[in-house]
This record gives C-alpha cells, structure tokens and sequence, in this order.
C-alpha cells in the first residue's frame, strides 16, 4: 500500500509542472508563469493538513525547479539549462518517492537528498555560476552540442542506474551506509547488481558528471569528477568493510567477481591474513 507522504509528495512535485503546461498550451504571457507558480500552491493547503507541510514544500521546490526547467526550454535559448533544472528535480523528488515505496520505515524529510552535504550544495552553486559566467561572456561558442549529448546520455543512463539499482535493492538499500546488520538484511546480487556491486553509486557519478557535461562546464566537470571519484572511494571502503563483516565469505566471493563500475575504484582491500580467516569461516 503506497503511504499517504508518497501521495503528499507526487501531488505537490506535479503541481506547479502541470501549472507551468497549462500556461505553455494556453499560450499565456511568460509574466503570467510567476504567477501561476506562485498561486498554484494554493489548493494544495486545503488537502494536505500542516504537520505534513514539510513534505509540501520540499517536494512542490522541486516541482518548481523543474517548472523553471520546462519554462526554460520553452521561452528562452537556455535549453540546457532547462533539461538540467528538470534532471536535477527528477533526481532528487525520485529518490523520495522510491524511498517510501520501498522502505516507508527509514522515510524521512532528509530521503529527499536536499540537504547531502555542504558541499553538495558548493557543486551545485558552482556548476550553476560557471554556467552563467560563460554564457554570458562567450555566448553560443561556450556551446558544443555533441558534448552536451554526451552529458544528456550520462544523465538519463546514470540516474536510471541508480534508480534501477534502489528497486532491485528494495528493503536492502539505504542512504546512509549501515554499520549495523539488520536482522532482515540480505546480500543482493542478482539484476544490476551482477554487473555492479555498487550501481547506485557509480549511477550516481556519471549522473553527476554529466551534468556538467550537459551545461558545457569544463572546470566543473573536471571538479565533479574529481570530487565525486574521492568521496565514492572513501565512502565504498568504509562499506565494503561492514559489508565483509556482514557477509564473509560470501561477500569476498561477490567482491572478486564483479566490479564497481568506477575507474580506479577497487574497494575495501583484504589483506592476506583476512582471506584466510574468511575461508575458515567459510569451511566452518
């Protein structure tokens, strides 16, 4: 049964989208988008009663930046831009939504991923001021459409990956890596994980690369992935190392057969004295 946040927060990403459609089929003014943006949250306040307000006004954000995305594209020659805002929303209000559809018990405000990390928040503000600092002084030659097809196809392949990844992982998957093992916690590695033993994080590098790919950034594109590529190599060896603890064996075996999927990531390293222990426990 999907639970009422799930519904809470679908209704107030779609809001203002489907205002900013309305708007475009109408041929309204693009005064009347603000607008139209502002009073469409309206209606949602006589539905949704106050102690889930928070839920509202994160996810209608993000409806909104993805408003802003569509608009975008529709009125202005900014079209990366635009598909940026939309892919960045999608990104964000998925990760919710899949979150209480798969593990309603670990569902909080923070599954919308909005507040990851100060520096999270540096990337995003640098990819976006990098963007309009060269739009603005070198016009349609900062553009290269092939790279920012490259960069789209990063985008949609990332996120999907990673989407896929929480799906296949259900009950299994958290945002947070688990120092603990859960009693109901089982070892995936069938679907994208027999290609991937990490596939929402690698999903997660690519999307982030390309999306600055996508908006033509070279500093930033070379900044994400140098960011991104430290923080999943730290963050995939503390795991690995819980997950060892977890599993064994049957880890170790899961380890040396498939890989992450990010260049020059191996993982948490077995020493030779952890392998034999590992294989006596095995034969136990």
């Amino acid at each position: 049964m999907v639970c009422r946040q799930f519904s809470i927060a679908l209704v107030s990403y779609l809001n203002p989208i489907l205002c900013t459609l309305l708007l475009i089929a109408t041929e309204a003014h693009v005064l009347f988008y603000t607008f139209g943006i502002l009073f469409s949250i309206a209606p949602l306040f006589s539905i949704v009663n106050h102690l889930s307000h928070p839920i509202l006004y994160r996810a209608y954000f993000i409806g909104a930046v993805s408003s802003a995305g569509i608009a975008l594209c529709w009125y202005s020659a900014h079209t990366q831009l635009g598909i940026y805002f939309i892919s960045l929303s999608i990104f964000h209000i998925t990760e919710y939504l899949l979150t209480a559809l798969f593990k309603e018990n670990k569902l909080s405000l923070d599954s919308f991923l909005l507040n990851h990390s100060t520096a999270y928040h540096v990337a995003l503000g640098a990819g976006f001021v990098e963007y309009l600092i060269e739009s603005v002084n070198l016009g349609e030659e900062k553009f290269y459409p092939i790279v920012s097809y490259v960069g789209a196809v990063l985008v949609i392949a990332g996120d999907l990956a990673r989407k896929v990844a929480i799906i296949t992982a259900a009950e299994n998957f958290d945002h947070l890596v688990q120092s603990e093992k859960a009693d109901n916690h089982k070892l995936v590695t069938h679907g994208i994980y027999a290609l991937s033993r990490h596939p929402s994080y690698a999903g997660w590098f690519y999307w982030s690369i390309g999306t600055q790919l996508l908006l033509c950034n070279p500093f930033c594109t070379l900044a994400y992935a140098y960011a991104s590529w430290k923080f999943f190599e730290e963050r995939i060896e503390e795991e690995e190392c819980y997950l060892l603890r977890f599993f064994g064996a049957q880890y170790r075996d899961y380890k040396q057969t498939v890989g992450i999927g990010i260049p020059g990531i191996k993982g948490y390293t077995i020493t030779p004295e952890f392998n034999a222990f590992l294989d006596e426990v095995k034969r136990k």
